[in-house]
């Protein structure tokens, strides 16, 4: 049974936008870094404040105490996050149906990039491979090559060709 390849065409129709992952957004960035935070610190603000005394005041706190407490504490998180992964997993389904419904209605019948961004940037890279490397037909119907070392991309190549002709990367 051979696995179906996707074409670039389907997989531009796939495409999903994240704008955490673009360049700037920083409130979006620092606001998920602080929740990120203050839940790390909630969840072991609770540990800290039963093995605090029971680690530095040894001759001051009757350790049974301190036990017993921890032992409440850990009942308490128990319903505490079974509490939570009820909610995490309500949520996590909301989500999901969302991100679907969404997904097949706005995602799948919107592009989402600029056609005539990527026409010029198309006829730029074959402008380029044309000048350095042949024509098209000739380097689709090559098995092997060899390309002198002169002839070689640089990592910023293509950026480059594309801030040249008006279409840089974001």
């Amino acid at each position: 049974m051979s696995e179906k390849k996707a074409t670039r065409s389907e997989m531009n129709d796939e495409f999903i936008e994240d704008t955490f992952f673009e360049k700037g957004h920083v409130g979006l960035k620092v606001r998920q870094l602080l929740i990120t935070i203050l839940a790390w610190f909630g969840l072991l603000l609770p540990f800290g404040l039963v093995l605090f005394p029971i680690l530095f005041f040894k001759d001051k706190v009757i350790v049974f105490d301190a036990f017993q407490t921890a032992i409440r504490l850990f009942q308490l998180m128990d319903e505490f996050l079974l509490a939570a992964a009820i909610f995490i997993i309500i949520f996590f389904l909301v989500l999901t149906y969302r991100n679907n419904k969404r997904f097949k209605n706005l995602l799948q019948k919107k592009k989402t990039y600029d056609e005539e961004i990527l026409d010029t940037r198309k006829a730029v890279l074959e402008q380029y491979f044309t000048e350095n490397f042949g024509p098209k037909e000739e380097r689709e119907a090559t098995k092997f090559i060899s390309i002198p070392e002169e002839k070689n991309m640089q990592t910023s190549t293509i950026r480059d060709l594309y801030e040249e002709n008006g279409v840089t990367l974001k």
